[in-house]
C-alpha cells in the first residue's frame, strides 16, 4: 500500500494535470479583455483631456512619453537588461545548495540465524541531508560575461531613450499635420463661402442676360468642389487627430483640441557642426559602440575556454542509514576543470568571435557613414523647406493681386466667369501652399534635431 506521502504527491499531480487540461475559452478571454481595456482607456482619456484643455506640442510629447505602449515596452526591456547584469554579478558570489532525500524501503530483509530461508521483513526510511557551498576562485569567463551584461544594460537604457526620441518625433509630425489641416480647413471654408457668393453673382448676371448658362453651371460646380474639399479636409483632420491620440496612448475616438504654435527651432551651426554633433551624441552610434564592446567581451570569453576554472567548495552530509559507518561527513577542498580536447570546438569558437568583433566595428562604421548622409540630407531638406516657404509667400501675394484684378474686370464685363474662377483657384492653391510650407518647416526642423542626436522639448533643443 502506498504511504501517506505518496498519496499526497499523487493527489497534487492529479490536480496539476486536471488544471492543465481545463478547456480554454478564447472568446470569453477576448471579451473580458476588450471590456476592461476599453473602460480603462476611456477613463484615462477623459481624465487627461479634461485636465489639459487645449494641448501644445510640449504637452502632447509628455503625454506620449507617459502613456505610449512602445515606450513602456522599451522601459521593460531596459529593466530586464539591468536584471540580467545583476544575475551575471551573482556568479562572483558563493553559491549554497541544500538537498534532502527521504527514501522508503519496503520489505527489506533482515539477518536471521535460521539459515537463508528463514527471514523476517521490516519497513525502513532512510533520510539524507546535504549542505554544499562553492566559491569561484579563478573563472575569467565570469568577469567578461559580467562586463558584456553591463554593456547590455547600457544598450537597454540607450534603446529606451531612443524610443522616446522617435516617439517625440512622431508626435511632432502628427501635431503639425493636425495644425496644417486645421488651417487648411479654415481656408477651405472661406473659399467655399466665396464660391457661393460668386455663384450668386453669376446667377444674377444670368438672370439679367449678361452671362450664359454654362457660366452658371461652372459656378455651381465650383461650389460643389469647394464643399467636397471641406468634407475631405474634415475626414483627413479626424484621421490625423486619431493617429495623434493613439501615439499619446489615448482613445483614438476622443475629441482633441490643439494649441496652435510653432515651437521647434533649428540648432545653430553649419552642416559640419551638425554632423559632428551626430557622431558624438546620436544614440544609434552609442548603441553600436556598446555592441562592439560586447563582441570584444565575447572574444575574451572564447579565449578563457583554453584556461582552467578553479573553485573552493565545502560540503557536509548526514544520513540515517545504519549501514553507513560515518553518518556525518564533511568535505573541504578545491575543484578544477579544464577542457583538453573537444574536437577543435574552442578554437573555431575563438575564430568566430574574432570575426564577430570585426563585423561589429564594420557595423559601427556603416552606421556612422549612414548617419552623416542623413544629417546632410536633413540640412538640404531644411533649406528646401525655407525656400518653399519664401516662394509660397511670394506666390500667394501674386495670386491675390491677380484675383483682385480679375474680379474687377469680371464686374466690368471684360472677362468671363471661367477666367475669374481660374484666378480664384490659383489663389486658393497658393494659400494652401503657404500653410503646408509653414508647417513643413517645423517638421523638417524636428527631423534635423532627431538625426543629429538632439532632442527638443517645447521650444528647447538640447543634446542627449
Amino acid at each position: 500500500m502506498p504511504s501517506k506521502t505518496m498519496k499526497i504527491l499523487l493527489f497534487l499531480l492529479l490536480c496539476l494535470v486536471s488544471a492543465g487540461c481545463a478547456r480554454f475559452n478564447p472568446e470569453a478571454v477576448r471579451s473580458e479583455h476588450a471590456l476592461s481595456f476599453s473602460a480603462a482607456l476611456e477613463a484615462r482619456t477623459e481624465r487627461v483631456l479634461s485636465e489639459s484643455g487645449a494641448l501644445n506640442l510640449h504637452q502632447c510629447i509628455d503625454l506620449a512619453l507617459e502613456n505610449n505602449l512602445n515606450v513602456q515596452a522599451a522601459d521593460i526591456e531596459a529593466r530586464i537588461a539591468r536584471l540580467n547584469r545583476q544575475v551575471a554579478f551573482s556568479h562572483f558570489l558563493p553559491s549554497i545548495e541544500m538537498s534532502y532525500t527521504s527514501t522508503e524501503l519496503n520489505k527489506t530483509p533482515s539477518s536471521s540465524m535460521f539459515g537463508p530461508f528463514a527471514v523476517s521483513v521490516q519497513d525502513r526510511i532512510v533520510r539524507e541531508t546535504m549542505v554544499k557551498a562553492q566559491m569561484p576562485v579563478f573563472a575569467p569567463a565570469t568577469w567578461f560575461l559580467y562586463d558584456a551584461h553591463r554593456h547590455g544594460e547600457a544598450i537597454g537604457t540607450l534603446v529606451s531613450d531612443y524610443a522616446r526620441q522617435m516617439i517625440a518625433l512622431q508626435v511632432t509630425g502628427l501635431y503639425f499635420q493636425c495644425l496644417a489641416l486645421e488651417e487648411a480647413g479654415k481656408a477651405l471654408a472661406s473659399q467655399h463661402a466665396s464660391a457661393r457668393v460668386l455663384c450668386g453673382e453669376v446667377e444674377a448676371f444670368y438672370g439679367a442676360g449678361l452671362v450664359m448658362e454654362s457660366d452658371v453651371l461652372q459656378a455651381r460646380t465650383l461650389v460643389l468642389s469647394r464643399g467636397r474639399d471641406c468634407e475631405k479636409n474634415m475626414r483627413e483632420l479626424a484621421a490625423a487627430r486619431s493617429g495623434l491620440l493613439e501615439v499619446m496612448g489615448l482613445s483614438p475616438l476622443a475629441s482633441l483640441t490643439l494649441d496652435a504654435e510653432t515651437p521647434v527651432e533649428l540648432p545653430e551651426g553649419e552642416t559640419a557642426d551638425w554632423i559632428m554633433h551626430a557622431l558624438l551624441h546620436h544614440p544609434r552610434l552609442a548603441i553600436a559602440d556598446r555592441q562592439a564592446a560586447i563582441e570584444e567581451d565575447k572574444l575574451k570569453i572564447a579565449i578563457t575556454e583554453f584556461l582552467p576554472v578553479l573553485a573552493l567548495f565545502s560540503a557536509r552530509n548526514h544520513t540515517t542509514n545504519s549501514k553507513n559507518t560515518y553518518p556525518y561527513m564533511t568535505a573541504l577542498g578545491f575543484t578544477g576543470m579544464m577542457t583538453v580536447f573537444n574536437g577543435f570546438a574552442n578554437i573555431n569558437e575563438y575564430k568566430a568571435a574574432r570575426l564577430h568583433k570585426k563585423g561589429a566595428y564594420l557595423a559601427l562604421e556603416r552606421e556612422s557613414l549612414s548617419l552623416m548622409a542623413q544629417v546632410y540630407q536633413s540640412r538640404l531638406q531644411v533649406d528646401n523647406a525655407e525656400s518653399d516657404s519664401v516662394l509660397a509667400a511670394a506666390a500667394l501675394e501674386a495670386a491675390e493681386a491677380a484675383l483682385r484684378e480679375a474680379e474687377v474686370r469680371f464686374h466690368e464685363g471684360v472677362i468671363n466667369t471661367s477666367d475669374v474662377m481660374e484666378a480664384r483657384s490659383r489663389r486658393d492653391s497658393a494659400a494652401s501652399f503657404v500653410i503646408a510650407a509653414e508647417y513643413q518647416k517645423q517638421v523638417t526642423a524636428a527631423v534635423a534635431c532627431n538625426v543629429m542626436g538632439a532632442t527638443f522639448r517645447g521650444d528647447k533643443v538640447s543634446s542627449l
